[in-house]
């Protein structure tokens, strides 16, 4: 928010990428993306990176893409292929007639052992680049892909997500075999001690917040039982010394000293009733919200139907129906 208001203060619009950075659910920018040209990989090769770029920026909630096959359709109407619009040029003119704000172009070779990925996303009014970005891969083709998804957030001015770092950090076919042996009931049985169900999840907030709770109330539950059992030991003390006296005034005292006692047993009892009551509840709610917060099968793995895409023809943003086969 600085940052743009730096730029509006002096008269001047804000770059896009900052505004990308704040967009709302309200206020999203319309982006494409043309396929990446291929230098040494194949063009199904490259059209499957970029897919997976696409789908990444897409899943950042601050863009609103453009449909493949709509752009797609506009180009088959300049007699041009997907794979053929590669320069900067014929990406301004696409942009413009697709009425969207930013394009974003780019190129994966391969020379050796060594990917190189280059991604520039630029404003279609202007022609000014908002972005680029520029990496060299030596690896496995599934980590390829890793960086390609990560590109699609910081070509936004993002951070990173924590699931493409661990998934950068353990290798995707550990990641993947990582989160498929997750599961509702395995976050449940964690949960014995609490939290750990939710540290399962990756809940960490709650993790920790279920694990202090519940032992602040089982050492206040303890705490309670040690009053009482001293309690206990001064009543007998003092039933003992009474039994004992011979004098009516000592006689009174502990008596008085007796009925002192009991009502602090009273409370003490009450205090450990409630407190290990709470503590119970606690512990059964953690397991309850692991178990139902923890991983469901498939979850994340198939893409939603229904979503909202940019429709250059009413130049507006509209709910369409997708089915892959």
């Amino acid at each position: 928010e600085m940052e743009i208001l730096a730029w509006e203060i002096v008269g001047l619009e804000a770059p896009g990428r900052l505004r990308l950075k704040r967009s709302g659910e309200t206020d999203k920018s319309t982006v494409a993306v043309l396929d990446f040209e291929g230098r040494g990989i194949s063009i199904q090769e490259a059209k499957t990176l970029t897919d997976r770029f696409t789908s990444s920026m897409s899943s950042t909630k601050r863009v609103i893409m453009v449909e493949r096959g709509v752009m797609a359709e506009v180009l088959e109407n300049q007699g041009l292929a997907m794979g053929e619009c590669t320069s900067d040029e014929c990406a301004a003119e696409v942009g413009a007639m697709l009425g969207v704000q930013f394009m974003v172009s780019g190129a994966i070779g391969k020379l050796g052992d060594t990917y190189t990925i280059d991604v520039k996303m630029f404003s279609v009014a202007t022609g000014a680049a908002e972005n680029m970005q520029s990496i060299s891969y030596q690896g496995k083709v599934d980590g390829l892909i890793t960086e390609i998804e990560i590109i699609g957030w910081t070509i936004l001015g993002l951070n990173i997500p924590k699931n493409l770092i661990q998934k950068r950090r353990m290798g995707t076919s550990a990641y993947l075999a990582q989160q498929k042996e997750k599961t509702k009931v395995g976050a449940a049985l964690r949960s014995v001690i609490p939290g750990l169900g939710q540290l399962y999840n990756n809940d960490k907030m709650f993790g920790y917040s279920f694990m202090g709770v519940d032992v602040l109330l089982w050492a206040l539950t303890m705490n309670s039982q040690s009053t009482f059992t001293d309690l206990q030991s001064d009543q007998d003390a003092v039933t003992a010394l009474y039994n004992a006296a011979t004098q009516q005034t000592e006689i009174d005292d502990y008596i008085n000293q007796l009925n002192t006692i009991e009502t602090d047993l009273q409370k003490a009892n009450d205090q450990l009733v409630m407190f290990s009551a709470a503590a119970i509840g606690v512990w059964a709610a953690n397991i309850i919200h692991a178990y139902i917060t923890g991983p469901s099968p498939g979850n994340g793995l198939s893409s939603r139907p229904l979503k909202l895409a940019y429709d250059p023809a009413i130049q507006k943003t509209s709910i369409q129906w997708t089915i892959e086969f």
